[in-house]
């Protein structure tokens, strides 16, 4: 495919990290060798007019301790001729002088042309050929004599171009180095990413969202990428569980509705009675459908509570009077069961929520316990704020629920044993968690069969 489209080619991270890998590695082995390089060739340099500067020095020594006769003597009973060795008189007439015999390119009239380095200065020479070069150092001596004293340098030369040679060599193997360690990097940097697509090309072949991207535990960046991948399928998969559970719900809740309806308006469009009879089967599947709308509307409700697409309309309010307007509004239906209702909680008790949605929070809540609380029984309302929360409980001294029922309550339609002999969708909690959830806040119930029920709600300030 990049063969046929070298464009993608170059768009490919895996192409673009290696050649980044590769090209930043060899500048850096490249700065490397020069500064090996440098360092090496100024050492050799250094060696080498140290040691002129120790051989000028004795020659120095031996001139002025035995004269010239003394240094004549020690100049030329040297067998190492490799050195240029020179005495010049103050008149730059030459006293003492040896040239080496294979230094056949320097002549003498070369030496008195180029002039003579001023003390402890250094003078390079080429030699007849324009190649050879000869390095020269100067002693002023104190009668006004000049001690020269030379060597080639092409040994030193020959050394440092052989040094070249080797970091030349060693650039071809730099290079492979280079781009075996980006192919290596790239492949271990870009393994997440291709597990990631790996596994959501599995998802989009098999529809099955249940497969996980394996953790890489040796990178801290790509085991947090992979696991929030992971954690996101998860939540996805669990939506779409409940999703599938939730329209298998409505499919059975939905089918007794319809039957009734579907029978209702058969039966009237069969019978051949008066319009009254006509008007109540009407009415009939006017209710039916009107328990059919509240039942997805509130489906809806929760939907959108719970991936946070509920639409809050958040304000600065006073729970206080909303809870006395909702015992207001089912103190008719509780004093009709029976049951006393009683409150407590200051006047005063601001938080920032939606008004309409902790309506309903509280409305679902006191008609649970009116519902499920039998004649004689009584309900608490209590409210305070505790840190940063308003908590709002609702006791009741109903019939209870099971411990094995406590964590289903929560979910969409599901009704317990002592709920089916009541009138409802099996929504109404499911609906108040989403709304608390939605609000960034919890709500809990403890309860015993037989001793009661404590719903408390908390609220973020």
């Amino acid at each position: 495919m990049f063969l046929e489209n070298p464009k993608l080619l170059l768009k490919s991270s895996g192409f673009r990290l290696i050649t980044w890998y590769t090209i930043f590695f060899i500048i850096t082995s490249l700065a490397i060798n020069v500064y090996a390089y440098t360092v090496i060739s100024s050492f050799i340099h250094a060696q080498s007019r140290k040691e002129i500067q120790e051989d000028i020095n004795d020659l120095a020594k031996v001139y002025q301790g035995g004269g010239l006769e003394a240094l004549h003597q020690d100049v030329f009973e040297d067998e190492d001729e490799s050195f240029l060795i020179r005495l010049i008189g103050s008149n730059y007439i030459p006293i003492i002088s040896r040239i080496p015999k294979d230094w056949s390119t320097l002549s003498v009239q070369q030496l008195e042309k180029s002039g003579y380095p001023k003390d402890k200065e250094w003078k390079v020479l080429k030699g007849g050929d324009g190649e050879n070069e000869i390095e020269i150092t100067s002693r002023r001596m104190s009668d006004g004599t000049t001690l020269q004293l030379g060597q080639k340098i092409e040994e030193r030369e020959d050394l440092l171009r052989r040094i070249r040679k080797v970091y030349l060599i060693a650039i071809i193997p730099i290079i492979l180095f280079a781009y075996v360690g980006g192919v290596f990097i790239a492949d271990r940097a870009l393994n997440p990413i291709r597990q990631l697509i790996n596994t959501l090309n599995s998802i989009v072949a098999s529809g099955k969202i249940d497969v996980r991207v394996p953790v890489n535990r040796t990178d801290k960046l790509h085991e947090e990428l992979i696991t929030l991948f992971n954690s996101m399928l998860q939540k996805i998969e669990a939506l779409m569980n409940g999703m599938r559970n939730v329209l298998d719900n409505v499919a059975h809740d939905l089918r007794t509705p319809m039957t009734r309806l579907r029978g209702t308006a058969e039966m009237a469009l069969h019978s051949e009675q008066n319009g009254d009879v006509l008007r109540e089967a009407l009415s009939d599947c006017i209710e039916e459908s009107e328990r059919i709308l509240i039942m997805l509307n509130t489906l809806m409700d929760i939907s959108e509570a719970e991936t946070g697409a509920m639409k809050l309309d958040p304000e600065e309010m006073n729970v206080a009077p909303l809870i006395d307007d909702i015992v207001d509004l089912y103190g008719y239906t509780a004093e009709e069961k029976g049951v006393s209702v009683y409150t407590g909680f200051p006047e005063e008790l601001y938080l920032t929520a939606d008004r309409n949605w902790v309506r309903q929070v509280l409305a679902n809540l006191l008609d649970n316990a009116i519902k499920y609380t039998p004649t004689g029984g009584r309900i608490d309302i209590e409210a305070c704020r505790r840190e940063q929360e308003v908590i709002i409980t609702v006791k009741d001294t109903g019939v209870g629920i099971s411990q094995e029922e406590l964590d289903k309550i929560w979910e969409r339609l599901y009704r317990g044993d002592e709920s089916r002999s009541q009138r409802g969708l099996g929504l109404g909690l499911s609906l108040v968690n989403a709304i608390v959830g939605a609000h960034r806040g919890h709500v809990r119930v403890s309860s015993e069969p037989g001793a009661g029920s404590v719903f408390t709600v908390s609220l973020p300030v």
